[in-house]
């Protein structure tokens, strides 16, 4: 082999070496950059009745935005039942890791309270199931015994639903339109917006939702079972 031969060997080998390596450090970049699009966001809770992320605060919580609300489609407590550790969830009552209300009787009191924007619930399926879960800016789980900063009733944890707050500077409006089989029609609709600019603002949102029964009610003296019809304002 002579020198020019050797030589434009040589250089077809760097050449391929250095194709290979700005390929492989292109890719390295476009992980790391899909990496950084993927960074998992901090969710602001007040679970300690203060605004403190879920990383700070100190108690077995799971919190879920608006945002993870909205992906997954959660609009019932059974949706959200599937992403709480150690919860059971039943139609109107929750237990968090094994302990709830022991009996849905008079003066059997739940032991897991439950929370709207602040006010108590004795029935946890009315917080969860009225408006569909619409609207919602977090809802937040606590494990344990909160009954320092929660009082009677939060043997087991609590359950926090807050709503979105209505901005000051801005105007808002949406409307959500839903059909599905067994004559499913359900419509979202919230408005929001300043009355006296940065001072004072109002926030207003309703829903309406309806569905066949996919029992049939073979007596013909009543509607289909397992049917259902609601209407939910919020001011």
């Amino acid at each position: 082999m002579n020198l020019v031969s050797f030589c434009q060997r040589s250089a077809v080998l760097y050449g391929a070496c250095f194709l290979l390596l700005g390929s492989s450090l292109t890719t390295v970049q476009s992980q790391a950059a899909e990496s950084e699009s993927r960074r998992i966001e901090e969710v602001i809770v007040t679970a300690e009745r203060r605004e403190a992320t879920v990383s700070d605060t100190a108690i077995s919580i799971s919190a879920f935005d608006e945002k993870f609300l909205q992906d997954f489609n959660i609009r019932n407590q059974e949706d959200l039942q599937n992403y709480i550790p150690a919860t059971t969830i039943q139609p109107y009552d929750a237990s968090i890791r094994g302990v709830g209300r022991t009996a849905r009787t008079l003066g059997g009191d739940p032991g897991v309270a439950t929370y709207f924007n602040g006010v108590y619930s004795e029935d946890f399926g009315i917080a969860s199931t009225e408006g569909g879960l619409y609207d919602l800016e977090r809802v937040e789980v606590l494990r344990g015994p909160q009954g320092t900063l929660y009082g009677r009733n939060a043997v087991g944890g609590a359950i926090n639903f807050v709503s979105r707050r209505p901005s000051t500077s801005e105007y808002e409006a949406e409307v959500k339109l839903t059909v599905g089989n067994y004559d499913t029609r359900e419509i979202y609709y919230m408005l929001s917006g300043p009355i006296v600019q940065d001072k004072f603002a109002l926030r207003f949102t309703g829903s309406d939702r309806a569905r066949d029964g996919y029992i049939e009610e073979t007596s013909g003296q009543g509607p289909d079972i397992n049917n259902y019809g609601d209407e939910n304002y919020t001011l």
